[in-house]
Formats: structure tokens, C-alpha cells, sequence
């Protein structure tokens, strides 16, 4: 396994995982002070900005990492599906997981910078302690207050475009995950039944069926632990505005 695409995809899922891990950890401090009580005092535009700008790389890495969990059972599904041909079997090489792990953050950056410029930081007014807050502000001056505004782009048309990537993101980033991973590891499932009864034991059979079974766990933790969202998720893209009847109604 340390010579095949798998474990370099692993790797990719480990550090997508590691950077969510730590911006979760600093957001939430600062989440903290956005939902505070009337004594927390706002947060400034540079910290705004920067956790805005975190959250929008921390879903990232999660949509990326759903992806190359895919990809690493879908590799590995290929390859004992067509294991005589040498087109598939490049699939396996070390180096291709990398390239899929580049591809993937790629495309998955691409929805991430669309919905960092889907709302824009706005001043939503001001705020200073009340009599009961023991703080003080220099000079008895306000701080400014920030928000977060829809974008005049994206709400054109009465929000359309705003509704059209709201469903491709819920849609790439939740459901189909939560479809496809489930359909590519039961096939996986089917296909080591066939190849058993092809191959003989060996030491290198061995190693093979322990990579699988480790994309077979992987797969399973995921699919458990990301079908309530994609459930939650299926049934609000189908019957809130910015579902799939919204969108037909609007092209009729």
C-alpha cells in the first residue's frame, strides 16, 4: 500500500482533515465573540475578514476530503475490476493519488471562492457597553459592528443565480457524496467476493485484500457519519426555495 495511489490520497485526506481540525479550533473563539451577550464587545474587519476567509478554506478541505474518500474506493474498485489492463492499473501508482489530491482541491477551491464572494463584509452599525458591562472604551468612543451582505451578483434576478449555486453546492458537497459513496463501496464489496474466487492466496493477495479492507472501513465510517446530513440536506434542497422544484418553475 505505500507504493499505490492509496496511500498518497490518504495523505491528502489526513491534511485536509488536519487543516479543518485546526480552523474549527481558532473559529471558535471568534464565533464566541459574534454570538456573545451584549458585554462582548464586536469583533474587528480584520478579524471578520480572516475567519470568513478560514471558514471558507475549512469547507474546502471537508468537501475535498469527501471527495478523495470517493476516489479511493472508486481506485480501488477499478483496479481489481480490470486487473489485466495496464490503463487502470496506472491508476494505482503513487503519483496519480497526488494528481487526483491537486485536481480535486482545485475543483473543490473553485465552489469554495464562489460562495466567499457570494456575500460581502458590510457595517451593520455600532455598539458600545451597557451600564451593567464593567469595561471600559478609550475615550467613551463606539466600536464599528460588521455583517455579512448578499452580493448584488448573485442576488440578480430576483436571487437566481444566488438559488442555482446554492443548489450545486448542497448538492456536490453533501448529497451526492453521501449517494455515491455508499453505490462505489458496495460494488468494491461485490468485486473482492469475485476476485477470491480467481486468485489464489498469496502473500501479495494478502496485501491487497488489507488495502481494500481499509477502504471498506473508511468508506462505511463515512457514509454513517455524513447520512444525516445528507438525508437533512436531500429534503431541503427539495422543498425550500432553493430547491429542485424552485428552479424547474423558474425555467417554465
Amino acid at each position: 500500500m505505500m507504493t499505490s495511489s492509496i496511500f498518497s490520497i490518504m495523505i491528502g485526506i489526513g491534511i485536509c482533515d488536519a487543516i479543518s481540525m485546526v480552523i474549527a479550533i481558532y473559529d471558535k473563539h471568534i464565533i464566541e465573540q459574534l454570538y456573545g451577550d451584549e458585554c462582548t464587545p464586536p469583533v474587528s474587519l480584520f478579524i471578520y475578514r480572516t475567519f470568513w476567509i478560514l471558514s471558507a478554506l475549512r469547507e474546502d478541505v471537508i468537501r475535498c476530503s469527501q471527495w478523495l474518500g470517493i476516489l479511493m474506493a472508486l481506485i480501488r474498485y477499478l483496479s481489481l475490476k480490470f486487473v489485466t489492463k495496464p490503463k487502470f492499473q496506472r491508476m494505482s501508482r503513487i503519483r496519480y493519488g497526488f494528481y487526483a489530491t491537486g485536481i480535486s482541491f482545485a475543483l473543490s477551491s473553485v465552489l469554495s471562492i464562489l460562495n466567499f464572494m457570494r456575500t460581502k463584509i458590510v457595517e451593520s452599525g455600532t455598539w458600545s457597553p451597557s451600564e451593567k458591562c464593567d469595561m471600559q472604551i478609550e475615550n467613551g468612543s463606539t466600536l464599528i459592528a460588521y455583517g455579512l451582505l448578499e452580493s448584488e451578483v448573485f442576488l440578480a434576478n430576483n436571487g437566481f443565480y444566488f438559488r442555482i449555486f446554492t443548489l450545486a453546492n448542497s448538492i456536490s458537497s453533501r448529497l451526492l457524496p453521501c449517494i455515491v459513496f455508499p453505490v462505489v463501496t458496495i460494488l468494491l464489496i461485490i468485486e473482492i467476493h469475485e476476485a477470491k474466487k480467481k486468485v489464489l492466496t498469496s502473500s501479495l493477495t494478502i496485501s491487497a485484500e488489507r488495502t481494500t479492507s481499509l477502504v471498506i472501513f473508511m468508506a462505511v465510517t463515512f457514509f454513517i457519519a455524513s447520512l444525516p446530513t445528507g438525508v437533512f440536506t436531500f429534503f431541503s434542497v427539495m422543498n425550500t426555495d432553493i430547491g429542485f422544484l424552485y428552479v424547474i418553475q423558474t425555467f417554465h
